[in-house]
């Protein structure tokens, strides 16, 4: 075993917040399967914790029959993974999971760094947003904040590519990448890896591409290598 400070829990207790029936009018199942969705992703609902529908349906005053329905969809997504005996448990990403991602945003990321010149005014700008609303979340121990301007940060940087198969092949890969960047940001909140972020943007903004390519490399890797120490005891 690691001294990780992230660990896997097989407990049924569900960090979940009730429902917002108040909300819009969707389907509630739905809206059930939004709401542990966004548990799973934000790290709320943790690798390998056993998912019941009854103490779910309680805990969101539904009944049982939209919560069926939720985990039916959660489960095509690989969500969540079903075990014998009827048990299910929110899925555990593999080492081969988490080589695969990243073998995948440094082949577009990289790419994309370099297409990136001082031209390029308005995404140099969101980036260094991203980078300094990153900070600030940081500070404040939000790591909800924090992950979606670190999602921000990387996004921008793809969006250079200006390729919309790209980008929709990575919207399909949200929720893996979401998920493997809350626990990766779970285990790194303490550490500022922000300054990474804003190297980045400075060597860019002086033309420096191939030494922000470089740091990018170094950030991806570090990453990859925090979320395999993480993971490979499970």
């Amino acid at each position: 075993m690691t001294n990780s400070p992230f660990k896997l829990n097989y407990t049924e207790d569900l960090n979940l917040d009730p429902l917002d029936h108040n909300q819009a009018f969707i389907p509630l199942g739905e809206a059930v399967y939004q709401k542990l969705k966004t548990a799973i992703v934000q790290g709320h609902l943790i690798p390998g914790q056993l998912l019941s529908e009854n103490k779910i349906a309680e805990k969101l005053a539904v009944s049982r029959t939209p919560v069926r329905e939720a985990i039916r969809v959660l489960g095509s997504k690989n969500l969540i993974t079903f075990l014998p005996g009827r048990k299910v448990i929110v899925s555990i990403p593999t080492v081969q999971d988490i080589k695969e991602v990243f073998e995948i945003r440094m082949l577009l990321e990289t790419e994309a760094l370099r297409r990136i010149t001082n031209q390029h005014t308005k995404i140099i700008e969101q980036m260094d947003e991203s980078v300094q609303m990153g900070e600030a979340y940081r500070k404040q121990g939000d790591l909800v904040k924090m992950g979606e301007m670190n999602t921000r940060f990387h996004l921008t940087i793809i969006s250079a590519l200006e390729n919309q198969r790209v980008q929709r092949f990575i919207d399909s890969l949200h929720e893996t990448i979401s998920r493997l960047r809350s626990y990766s940001l779970t285990a790194e909140w303490k550490i500022d890896r922000e300054k990474e972020h804003k190297e980045i943007v400075t060597l860019v903004k002086k033309g420096f591409t191939e030494e922000a390519v470089s740091v990018l490399k170094q950030h991806l890797t570090t990453s990859q290598e925090n979320l395999l120490t993480l993971f490979a005891q499970k």
